[in-house]
């Protein structure tokens, strides 16, 4: 060994060097010998400075624009994925989507794509609501690289219905309402088509509007025949393939109303004289109108009057027979009316001598 310097132009004489051309001693030499390594002391900082570096390997990295995203449910959102190559690389990117929430599906315009995709988020109507961090995650041989959309999934618009009141009642011949109203939901907005279902006979619906964004009035219009007795009534509002409902329980009381009756139902009268009988007017469901009264079907030469009339309970009917009046047996109708309604009863009169 030989100290400080050994470097020769013809070459090195005892010393590791690390440059073929000046005096950058690997090892350095102390005074005696250095038993740890047998050729002396290394130079630790000069290896270090001189060590061969690997070249650098070709990859790559992803990035999403934009980062965030926001879906209703049924609907989609979109990100651009950019591939940004590193050291020299130039391979096809294949592309994978993780971390997906409930009902929330993906999918990429190409794949596998050397610069860039689409990445597609489609939200089903049932997806999951919340935020949720999607990974987007690009593979090319055994290189891997991934960035992060922050998705967030909104509930739609939707809407509920209800009437006020839920409960009518109505009578043959009248007419009740109620008011349906659409509630919206998360910024619904559409209009809604109403239809009634359940009536019963003698029993229409009609809706004012028809189709509407806030409230309609349905009536409810009952016939003088309409069956009596409670039903439930269903409205149905229709918005797309929205479809909802609420119940309205209908109840249709029978209408005022009366009957004839006459006693007695047989009279028999000679020629020039008269004969009488009770005409009696019974209500029902609250019946309280006058009922004007009539007859026909007399014989000729016969006249008849009431007393009163109009009645409201009760009335004497008097048949008067001429001299000349026809003889034989006759069937006379009494005739009741009274705001559309009427009624019958028979009287069987017989003139004689």
């Amino acid at each position: 060994m030989c100290r400080p310097n050994c470097f020769l132009a013809d070459g090195s004489v005892g010393v590791l060097s690390t440059s073929n051309s000046s005096f950058l001693p690997a090892y350095d030499t102390g005074v005696g010998w250095d038993f740890a390594t047998g050729i002396g002391t290394i130079n630790a900082a000069n290896l270090v400075n001189n060590w061969p570096v690997a070249a650098p390997q070709p990859n790559f990295t992803l990035s999403a624009s934009p980062a965030s995203l926001a879906v209703v449910q049924g609907s989609s959102g979109f990100s651009s994925i950019s591939v940004a190559p590193q050291n020299g690389f130039a391979g096809n990117v294949t592309f994978s989507a993780t971390g997906l929430p409930s009902g929330v599906t993906a999918s990429f315009t190409s794949n596998p794509d050397p610069t860039s995709t689409t990445l597609t988020l489609s939200a089903g109507a049932t997806a999951a609501i919340g935020m949720f961090a999607v990974t987007v995650i690009g593979t090319s041989g055994n290189i891997t690289s991934q960035t992060t959309i922050s998705l967030t999934v909104n509930p739609a618009g939707n809407y509920t219905l209800s009437a006020a009141p839920s409960t009518v009642s109505i009578t043959q011949g009248t007419s009740g309402a109620s008011t349906i109203t659409i509630n919206p939901l998360n910024g619904f907005a559409s209009s809604v088509s109403l239809t009634a279902s359940g009536l019963p006979s003698g029993v229409t619906g009609s809706f004012n509007p028809t189709n509407t964004t806030g409230t309609s009035t349905l009536t409810l219009t009952a016939s003088l025949t309409a069956a009596t007795g409670t039903f439930t009534v269903t409205i149905t509002g229709t918005s797309g393939n929205l479809i909802y409902s609420t119940d309205i329980s209908l109840t249709v009381n029978a209408a005022p109303n009366f009957t004839l009756s006459v006693s007695p139902t047989t009279l028999s009268i000679g020629r020039g004289t008269q004969g009488s009988a009770t005409v009696t007017i019974t209500p029902s469901n609250g019946f309280t109108g006058n009922v004007g009264l009539s007859a026909s079907g007399l014989p000729k030469g016969v006249t008849a009057s009431f007393s009163p009339n109009p009645a409201a309970a009760s009335s004497t009917l008097t048949l008067r027979a001429s001299a000349a009046a026809a003889r034989g047996t006759f069937l006379v109708t009494i005739t009741g009316t009274s705001a559309g309604l009427t009624h019958k009863a028979t009287v069987t009169l017989t003139v004689h001598r």
